[in-house]
């Protein structure tokens, strides 16, 4: 290595050290077993993303379908006292060809007997269609106040009527500093 490239290198590797590199979400993953549940409606893989903006919920189906794919998360703050919140997929007006979805959050207070729905610019869902389909959710970490830390996030399909169909193994993801 030539004494420039080495010099830079170094120098780099220095300010990464010193800065803490780029701020990283913090990602976990868990898969699924495959066909233990109706195609529609089997997960065989869940990835969660929980970064300083946001908090990101793709899951992998064996065969997503707009209308007939829904998801329900269950997010659980470690903080004690903290409220549950549930983001879940919805149909939404169509204004177009083929089915739209969206989403909704609800907070669940620790004393509480019923939701309430949260009120927040910025949920995002989408669905990908058809074999090896994925839906996601996504949410602006101001949803959730200061809530918002350490999160068990706990995924599940469900049938039109609310059952649910599969679920996947909790996952513990913390909160990227940003």
């Amino acid at each position: 290595m030539n004494r420039f490239r080495y010099v830079v290198a170094v120098g780099l590797t220095a300010g990464l050290v010193l800065t803490g590199g780029a701020a990283q979400a913090a990602s976990k993953s868990v898969k699924d077993k495959a066909k233990d549940a109706p195609a529609a409606a089997d997960i065989t893989r869940v990835t969660v993303k929980n970064d300083a903006d946001k908090l990101a919920i793709k899951v992998k189906l064996r065969k997503a379908r707009a209308g007939r794919t829904h998801l329900v998360a269950t997010l659980s703050p470690t903080v004690e006292g903290a409220p549950t919140y549930v983001v879940r997929t919805v149909d939404a007006e169509n204004k177009g060809k083929g089915k739209k979805i969206g989403a909704t959050l609800e907070m669940w207070a620790a004393d509480a007997d019923e939701a309430e729905v949260v009120e927040c610019k910025g949920i995002k869902a989408a669905i990908s269609s058809g074999r090896n389909g994925q839906s996601q959710v996504r949410v602006p970490q101001a949803c959730f106040g200061d809530d918002a830390g350490t999160l068990v996030v706990e995924v599940a399909t469900v049938d039109p009527e609310g059952e649910v169909v599969d679920d996947a193994r909790p996952l513990r993801v913390k909160k990227a500093k940003g």
